[in-house]
């Protein structure tokens, strides 16, 4: 294998992982979470307009790339820095915890519990 082909397999599969971590960030939300802003996800191989090994983040007006050639080698501080990023942009004031969630994450829950001192 050449040395070109080599380094876009390494990238496609770098954006295959932050697309896992980005996912793993929005399920927890939204099983967490009713009624929350919605938040979509979207990967170079779903939408054409994106880089290729991108992967877009949106709420509300409001939109994060996380491309392979920065994000590749970092994905473990993905999680940490979207649920930040996802907390800046949205408001959980309209939100509920979500019935019937058996594991809730305790992020969003505390995240939750912030936006609802009063409860």
């Amino acid at each position: 294998m050449n040395t070109d082909s080599t380094e876009r397999y390494a990238d496609h599969l770098a954006a295959e992982k932050i697309e896992r971590a980005v996912h793993s960030v929005t399920i927890r939300y939204r099983l967490t979470l009713s009624g929350a802003p919605p938040i979509e996800v979207a990967s170079w191989h779903q939408d054409q307009a994106l880089e290729r090994y991108t992967v877009r983040v949106r709420t509300g007006g409001d939109e994060l790339t996380l491309p392979a050639a920065a994000w590749g080698t970092r994905t473990d501080e993905i999680g940490p820095f979207l649920r930040h990023w996802i907390l800046e942009h949205v408001y959980l004031e309209q939100s509920k915890l979500r019935q019937g969630c058996r594991r809730p994450d305790p992020y969003w829950v505390s995240a939750w519990r912030l936006a609802h001192p009063w409860l």
